[in-house]
């Protein structure tokens, strides 16, 4: 998610990215509000296998 004014995140390429819906603020949770809010962006990713996912 990124701001309507922001650029692009730094390392990251238009090619990483892709539309999939359009949010207000009032539509997603506070972490991911103060993310935008301090960094203009907030990563998800789409598509994960159970494979990918980081093991803490």
């Amino acid at each position: 998610m990124t701001r309507a004014d922001a650029p692009f995140p730094d390392h990251t390429s238009a090619g990483e990215w892709r539309l999939t819906r359009s949010r207000h603020a009032d539509d997603v949770n506070a972490e991911v509000r103060e993310a935008i809010d301090r960094d203009g962006y907030s990563l998800f990713r789409i598509g994960l296998s159970l494979s990918e996912i980081p093991k803490s």
